[in-house]
């Protein structure tokens, strides 16, 4: 049985495939399985993969109808057959010594996760000459208390999913939420923190993250990226404050004032200061409108939570004042 299962979800792929897959090949830690879960390309997305396969036992492609990255990660997760689970997109690129540090640090602490940093890179980045590290005398912090780790800033940690390996037992029955996709990253995130004991945080960087213009989170603030965060705050209040999952009152607090910036930052203060399409933008805004009034009427959303300013401006914009709103965000 290898050490880690790193997933890979693959959808039309083939521009930045072989550097991400050259990145995995090359690991200086070999012991592991990398599954290749294709999202029903239709590219040559699965010749590729079928290249590697046949070069490198340890590649497997699971090949699956289109239905999003979250069921093709959850799909992946479900197949992997390691005690330790590791996510990586199709686009970016692991440092040759990532999962050798990650083994060692999750093996040394034993713990739950191990997470680490990233270097944003352009589209055409290459890896040429990336820094060696002693994995033994890496710098790390570790915490018994990984949820309030995460929230050692009172706005949270990093929401990445594929800046971590996860021990897999420890995660069991966590999934991606289906159709929720930006935002799913963040639900995905915050059930592992709230459910898992302990965590080692590396600052080492050990994964180029490209920052390609056809990325999702690079594609502007559409009325899809709205109804998709109205959802993911939705499924965040059900599972974490409705649901009365979480007893301490002051955790209850913490998220609490997250999920109501979470979902004033997502439908209404990035939709106002960036929705691109001008010509479509007050209908976009009335739609944002009707998402978010729900949600504050249940109290998923509490502007009192925010300060004054963003109070101000959640009751401008419930009202469709949403010229005036702007100046509050």
């Amino acid at each position: 049985m290898p050490s880690i299962s790193l997933i890979i979800p693959l959808y039309n792929a083939e521009k930045y495939l072989r550097p991400c897959f050259d990145s995995v090949k090359n690991q200086t830690f070999d012991d592991m399985e990398i599954i290749c879960v294709n999202d029903g390309s239709t590219d040559s997305t699965a010749d590729i993969v079928n290249e590697y396969v046949a070069a490198d036992a340890r590649f497997r492609l699971i090949e699956q109808e289109n239905a999003g990255c979250s069921m093709a990660r959850n799909h992946g997760l479900k197949s992997a057959v390691s005690p330790y689970v590791a996510l990586l997109d199709q686009d970016d690129v692991l440092h040759p010594q990532a999962m050798e540090a990650l083994d060692y640090l999750i093996t040394k602490y034993n713990a739950d996760i191990a997470e680490f940093t990233n270097e944003t890179v352009p589209d055409d980045f290459v890896m040429v000459n990336p820094p060696h590290y002693d994995v033994e005398k890496i710098p790390a912090e570790f915490s018994h208390d990984a949820f309030h780790f995460w929230f050692r800033n009172p706005r949270g940690g990093s929401v990445l999913v594929w800046n971590r390996l996860y021990k897999k037992d420890a995660i069991d029955g966590i999934e991606f939420p289906k159709d929720i996709q930006p935002a799913e990253d963040t639900i995905f995130t915050l059930k592992a923190m709230f459910h898992v004991l302990n965590i080692v945080h590396t600052d080492t960087r050990l994964l180029y993250y490209r920052d390609s213009s056809t990325s999702v989170m690079n594609q502007g603030k559409t009325d899809k990226y709205v109804r998709v965060h109205a959802a993911a705050g939705q499924e965040l209040y059900d599972y974490f404050l409705k649901s009365k999952r979480v007893q301490n009152k002051d955790d209850y607090k913490l998220l609490e004032r997250y999920i109501s910036r979470f979902i004033f930052k997502s439908v209404i203060s990035q939709p106002l200061r960036r929705m691109k399409d001008k010509a479509t933008r007050r209908q976009s805004l009335e739609k944002a409108r009707e998402l978010v009034l729900p949600l504050y009427e249940q109290g998923a959303l509490k502007p009192e939570l925010l300060g004054w300013r963003k109070s101000m401006a959640c009751r401008l914009f419930f009202n469709g004042h949403f010229t005036l709103a702007r100046l509050f965000v």
